[in-house]
């Protein structure tokens, strides 16, 4: 019932709208010299207005997805059903571009076991666009370290440079050592361009390996680039972190960036090595930190809900607070909806 009112509400401003900006357009006829502004004016004005009506609905999805997102994220993957698996690694090889981009996101998004090789088929294929940013992107979603050798050849295509970037950027996200031996190279590599060389450095913090050190090191030390110094000094950071406490020492530093590390690094730190300690520190950083940038406070509490950690006082402290999107989190968070995101939303 109350969808169906809101529903009807948006109908009927947008009625009331049209009718306004038809009454306007017959006057700007009249009027061309003026009528040229003052359509223009009403056009934004009435954007705007429809942006602000719908603005809860989009939270409201967007929050949804990032639930969903990481939820998936360090679990067991889940297959797809036989049905839509197949139709889905037929849309991989369509001859649209798009339809391509498409598969593989929800390929991903799924984490689908049975993409792992068709998705390295489409990325190795050398007819043209098959070689995407995209179908790298997805491989790393995968996590899975069988795609490493695939996509450290990838990363060295020599004319794609999207498909290293997104490559190497891949490396990271999975996380497994057997990519810092080339990482390392392609980092020390003074012949490679400046965005090559910056991914590799990034991804070689985010595998968090305290093997790279050296290489970080004599990077941040004498580099000549200024911008690849501190991507190395960033990295060395990413992995003085994961030493010894590490829980304690990414809880700390999450939502302090004077390191340019990254939240949705830390928080898919303390995603993969999840305990009651993890829980309690993120819900304690929610209540403190109402006041914080409205992304990490949304990614915190998604986070907090997929893992159906979100404590009472927590909750409570979202409810009561003076910002509106901390209010929307608190409905989104309430325990019908974490029930909702446990079973796949």
């Amino acid at each position: 019932m109350a969808e169906k009112i809101e529903i009807h509400q948006h109908l009927t401003v947008m009625k009331e709208i049209g009718r306004a900006l038809d009454a306007i357009s017959r006057w700007a006829r009249k009027h061309p010299t003026k009528g040229v502004m003052v359509l223009f004016v009403l056009w934004l004005t009435a954007l705007l207005v429809y942006g602000k009506i719908t603005e809860h609905k989009r939270f409201n999805a967007a929050f949804e997805t990032a639930v969903w997102e990481l939820a998936q994220v360090g679990e067991q993957a889940r297959s797809l059903e036989p049905q839509e698996r197949r139709a889905l690694l037929a849309q991989l090889y369509s001859n649209e571009p798009p339809e391509r981009w498409v598969a593989a996101k929800k390929l991903a998004s799924w984490r689908e076991p049975s993409a792992l090789w068709p998705l390295v088929a489409a990325m190795t294929d050398d007819a043209g666009t098959r070689r995407t940013c995209v179908i790298s992107q997805a491989l790393g979603k995968l996590e899975n370290p069988a795609a490493v050798p695939a996509l450290i050849q990838a990363a060295q295509h020599r004319s794609n440079v999207d498909l290293r970037v997104c490559a190497t950027h891949s490396l990271g996200q999975i996380g497994d050592e057997s990519a810092v031996a080339f990482l390392e190279t392609r980092s020390l590599d003074r012949s490679a361009n400046q965005g090559d060389r910056a991914v590799a450095i990034s991804a070689l913090g985010e595998i968090g390996s305290p093997r790279a050190l050296p290489t970080l090191e004599e990077i941040a030390s004498s580099e000549l680039r200024p911008i690849l110094r501190s991507l190395a000094a960033s990295a060395i950071r990413q992995i003085e972190l994961l030493q010894g406490d590490a829980e304690t020492n990414l809880l700390a530093a999450l939502g302090d960036n004077s390191d340019w590390i990254h939240d949705d690094w830390i928080l898919a730190r303390l995603h993969r090595q999840w305990s009651d300690r993890v829980a309690a520190g993120l819900n304690q950083f929610l209540r403190e930190g109402l006041q914080t940038r409205s992304p990490l406070r949304f990614q915190v509490t998604a986070l907090l809900t997929a893992k159906l950690a979100l404590e009472p006082s927590t909750f409570e402290s979202l409810t009561v607070s003076m910002d509106r999107q901390n209010r929307w989190l608190a409905t989104l968070a309430s325990p019908a909806d974490v029930r909702l995101a446990a079973s796949g939303l």
